[in-house]
């Protein structure tokens, strides 16, 4: 398989690039990252070229299709930036952000397979489980910026023809190696297994909803779905046991040996989550399904934190 990976130096990326089989072929795009051809290189993994390119810059769009080609086997589409506060203060630069780079490569390129994470947040607003059919009316920036990156990938399959194939999957989060410090498991475990102390803050009641699934678990789904027979689908990729942030700070802490942790809470939300997404999908049509515990996952993530590897 001929693959080309968008945001191959982000959280998820990178572990894509640890996993995917020797006989994909994966040009992996990076924008900013510095370190990330010495990632790469330290794979060891001949099967991968790391390319500089900010899809965001139509000249760097246009060179990378020069250099590389516009037909590929398949794209697996994780490039994006997830920021809900700064897309609610900034709504246009956080379009520019996550659907204007996709516009780009969609306007050069042809591929037999496209696969697009988008996010669980499209279903801002909604109550309860969700499935793909449910009725979409997000207000919320960064949500509204990845429902129309979706609609873009149906025109360009459906009207211009050049996604032969194409899946929508709404991702609810994974948590593990190299994600970035700033994210609820990453600042779990530094608070209470790096810096030994049993206290977290959380902004808001604690009561919005978290369904995310270790690292190894999405990459898997990710291989299920590049090499399956389902398309033109849209699916929610989901872990399947959704807690409150509050549920999940203590669960975290009796994971890392806390008999108990002292919550704050002061201020409020960024975003509202009511919802978790349905499994069913990913089940019946790629035999998926989360297989690491949260305390296997947290301490899997815990020892690589521990061991010093940087995050990315």
């Amino acid at each position: 398989m001929h693959l080309l990976l968008t945001g191959a130096s982000g959280f998820l990326g990178r572990n894509v690039l640890l996993r995917a089989p020797a006989g994909w072929q994966i040009v992996a795009l990076y924008a900013r990252d510095q370190g990330f051809p010495a990632f790469v290189a330290g794979l060891n993994r001949p099967n991968v070229t790391a390319v500089k390119c900010d899809l965001g810059n139509l000249d760097d769009t246009t060179a990378l299709i020069r250099e590389h080609g516009a037909e590929w086997d398949a794209c697996l589409y994780l490039a994006g930036k997830v920021d809900i506060p700064w897309s609610v203060r900034a709504p246009k630069d956080d379009l520019l952000a996550n659907t204007v780079p996709l516009l780009n490569l969609l306007e050069g390129v042809q591929a037999d397979k496209f696969v697009y994470f988008s996010s669980g947040a499209v279903y801002d607003g909604l109550i309860g489980e969700v499935s793909p059919d449910a009725r979409l009316a997000p207000t919320l920036p960064y949500a509204i910026s990845k429902l129309a990156s979706e609609r873009y990938l149906h025109f360009h399959h459906r009207r211009r023809h050049s996604i032969g194939n194409y899946l929508v999957v709404r991702f609810f989060g994974a948590y593990g190696p190299y994600e970035a410090p700033h994210k609820i498991y990453s600042r779990l475990i530094h608070r209470f297994a790096v810096d030994g102390d049993d206290r977290y803050t959380i902004y808001g009641d604690g009561t919005n909803l978290i369904d995310a699934m270790f690292v190894d678990d999405a990459v898997d789904a990710i291989e299920r779905m590049l090499t399956g027979d389902h398309w033109n689908d849209t699916v929610n990729l989901a872990g399947g046991c959704p807690v409150t942030v509050e549920e999940l700070v203590r669960a975290v802490g009796k994971v890392l040996g806390l008999e108990s942790v002292r919550i704050e809470k002061q201020g409020t939300a960024n975003e509202r989550n009511d919802f978790w997404g349905s499994v069913r999908e990913m089940k019946e049509l790629y035999g998926f399904a989360p297989r690491v515990s949260l305390a296997d996952g947290v301490s899997r993530f815990r020892d690589f934190l521990l061991a010093g590897h940087h995050v990315a």
